[in-house]
């Protein structure tokens, strides 16, 4: 942690697709004052987003994370995140970077170490792929492949809502490096049945094609201190 209380991650790659699937799914997982960002009426976005982090706190590791985008929580004097979601699961491939953001952001996560490949196809190319690939002792969990269009240097930032038996908590989040995004619908989804894609219910109406791929390299991640929206009665 930083003197001014933020924290700082290093990555390499760090990929999100977002994908529609039926609002009531999505509400199925979303606490009850969460409401999804609906693309159109009855439809929602599930993001999937994958890191490769070589610097941290607690050593280098990889994380995928499953979410669903929400209304942000905007405030006077504050500008607009380019995004808000909430992550019901993630898994990663160390144990001290699990233990680490169970306790600091109070993220929820699949309780055992994944395996994870993050791999460049095409590099130097006009149109890179970066292919995921998780899996848990062999079974796979999700495949998510994001292509580049362009590069730039970037700064965005994001909210990220969490709710554990402790309370309700909001990170600010920015992500610096560069930059790729399109809405070409040239990356795929592959999600496979597995305790992490289960509370998603039907796999088969989660779109494969994304509405949007976000690729950012060579960057950093850096979370605010916590914000405490409530404590759970008793806390």
């Amino acid at each position: 942690m930083s003197d001014n209380g933020t924290t700082l991650y290093r990555y390499r790659n760090a990929v999100g697709g977002f994908f529609d699937f039926p609002v009531e799914q999505a509400r199925a997982i979303l606490p009850k004052d969460l409401h999804p960002v609906e693309l159109h009426h009855g439809s929602a976005i599930l993001s999937v987003m994958a890191f490769d982090f070589t610097e941290s706190e607690v050593g280098a590791y990889k994380e995928l994370i499953l979410g669903i985008l929400v209304s942000p929580r905007v405030e006077p004097g504050t500008a607009m995140p380019h995004s808000a979601f909430y992550p019901y699961l993630l898994g990663t491939t160390t144990t001290a970077s699990r233990e680490h953001a169970i306790e600091r952001w109070h993220l929820p996560h699949f309780m055992k170490d994944i395996g994870m490949s993050m791999e460049v196809e095409g590099e130097g190319s006009d149109r890179e792929r970066l292919v995921v690939k998780a899996w848990d002792e062999g079974t796979p969990i999700a495949e998510l492949t994001i292509t580049s269009h362009g590069w730039r240097q970037a700064e965005q930032n994001h909210q990220s809502f969490m709710r554990d038996d402790e309370g309700t908590f909001l990170a600010q989040i920015n992500m610096a490096g560069g930059l790729s995004e399109n809405e070409e619908e040239a990356g795929r989804l592959k999600l496979f049945p597995h305790p992490m894609t289960d509370p998603i219910g039907d796999l088969d109406e989660v779109n494969e094609l994304p509405l949007r791929e976000i690729w950012m390299r060579d960057g950093v991640q850096t979370f605010q201190p916590l914000r405490v929206l409530s404590q759970a009665a008793g806390v």
